[in-house]
């Protein structure tokens, strides 16, 4: 009995443990969304909101701009999604 008891306490230790990894993790995941990603998206939106379509130079150099941007969201909500896919493993 008492041997159980330690056993089901390890285990809600190692629980713990976990719960409170995955909370650190999510709150990084919420600050990186926030802070680069969605930064980098709001960015491009004005890039795209501001062509003026009879200046055909200054168009390609913003649409230009904002792939890169957009890109730039992609790449880092792709590694994000890594990161918390390897913390939900551990």
């Amino acid at each position: 009995n008492s041997m159980i008891k330690t056993e089901n306490l390890n285990q809600q230790l190692v629980l713990e443990k976990k719960i409170k990894r995955q909370e650190a993790a999510i709150e990084i995941a919420e600050k990186e969304i926030y802070e680069n990603i969605s930064q980098c998206l709001c960015l491009a939106r004005l890039q795209l909101g501001n062509i003026n379509p009879e200046d055909k130079s200054k168009t390609l150099c913003m649409v230009g701009e904002a792939n890169i941007l957009i890109g730039k969201a992609v790449k880092d909500l792709r590694n994000l999604a890594k990161e918390l896919m390897a913390t939900q493993g551990k």
